[in-house]
Parts: C-alpha cells; sequence; structure tokens
C-alpha cells in the first residue's frame, strides 16, 4: 500500500465512529460476533483474518479492520494472489452478494488492480445503493491515485446517503486542501469535527 493511501486511510478511520447517523444492524453485529469466534478458533489462518478485516469494513468498525489487514500483510505476505482467485471465484458463483464483492475489491487492490477494485465498489452500490462506506473506499482509492475531483464526486455521493458520516466531510476536506481549495477544506474539516463531536 503506498504512503499516501496510507494516510488518507488513517484519517479516514480516526474519524470513524460506531455512532453515525448509519447504524450496525444486529444481523451486523451478530456476523461480528462470529468472523471473531472463527479466528479465534483459526489464529493461523490468513483467510480467517481477511474474512473479519473486511466485515469491519462495511460495520463501521473501520479501525479494528485496518489492524486485521495490517496484520494480514506482516505475518502471511503471500496472501494477496490467493485472496484474489478466492474471491473471483466467490464473486462469480453468487455476482449479488454484496459482502463478497467487497472482499473481492480489497484483494483487488491488493493486488495491484485499482481500477478495477474501484469498479467491484461501484457494483457494491448498485448492489447495495446504501452502502455508504464504498463510496469512501472509491473516493480513497481516487485519491491514491491522483484523481481528486473524481474522488470528490464519490465522497459527494456518500454524503448524499448520509450527510451525517464525520469521515466522508473530512476526505472531502483533505480532497480540498489537495487542490488548493483551503477554505472549501477547512469548512469540510470544520464539519468533520463537529459532527465527531456530537458523536457521528
Amino acid at each position: 500500500m503506498s504512503k499516501k493511501l496510507l494516510l488518507l486511510g488513517l484519517c479516514f478511520l480516526m474519524l470513524s465512529s460506531p455512532a453515525l447517523a448509519w447504524w450496525i444492524t444486529p444481523e451486523l453485529k451478530q456476523e461480528i460476533a462470529e468472523k471473531q469466534k472463527a479466528l479465534e478458533s483459526d489464529y493461523g489462518n490468513p483467510f480467517a483474518h481477511y474474512d473479519l478485516a473486511i466485515t469491519y469494513a462495511y460495520s463501521n468498525h473501520i479501525a479494528e479492520g485496518w489492524e486485521q489487514l495490517k496484520t494480514i500483510h506482516e505475518k502471511f505476505p503471500y496472501f494477496a494472489p490467493m485472496a484474489l482467485d478466492r474471491y473471483t471465484a466467490e464473486v462469480r458463483y453468487d455476482p449479488t452478494n454484496w459482502k463478497m464483492r467487497y472482499r473481492l475489491a480489497f484483494a483487488l487492490f491488493f493486488n495491484g488492480k485499482k481500477h478495477a477494485a474501484i469498479d467491484q465498489f461501484k457494483k457494491i452500490i448498485e448492489i447495495n445503493p446504501k452502502e455508504v462506506f464504498a463510496y469512501g473506499y472509491i473516493a480513497l482509492i481516487y485519491g491514491e491515485m491522483e484523481e481528486v475531483d473524481n474522488g470528490i464526486k464519490y465522497v459527494k455521493k456518500g454524503l448524499a446517503v448520509d450527510s451525517n458520516v464525520a469521515a466522508l466531510h473530512l476526505l472531502l476536506s483533505a480532497a480540498y486542501y489537495k487542490k488548493g481549495e483551503s477554505w472549501a477544506g477547512f469548512w469540510e474539516g470544520s464539519e468533520a469535527m463537529r459532527l465527531k463531536a456530537l458523536g457521528y
């Protein structure tokens, strides 16, 4: 992962909070618990780490997911192509499963296939238009590729789904600063901090 994406990702996760206007369903809480239990019983399995990490990614537990992804990168450096093979097959078998497409999107990204990863996140949104976090990941990848205007477009689309996601406002702030639009960057950063203070 590049340093630029790492920095943006850290900013994204720092302002992410489980108390957004978006809320976690009981089913999603149960899914997390099941993935945690699976990891505890098979800690040496990189797929167990990855499965939990990506579940966190669409459950607004971004910091925890990031920790799992770092663990995979450090302990299982051979894992990326294995993940790509597996989740390509899984999505081919069940193309409407947006959660499986999350796993494929990240696998594509970690194999250097950034545009293909973006395409998967876009397909996630087609399947589940309210999946607000997918917009943020698209924006992060566009920012990492220096396509700031495209990143801004997708952050705004995400904010149209849920304007109270502090992390999206922070991404928009970073994008504006990158474009030299400091007032807009300041405004969006202030909005991110306001929402964070309110528990969003």
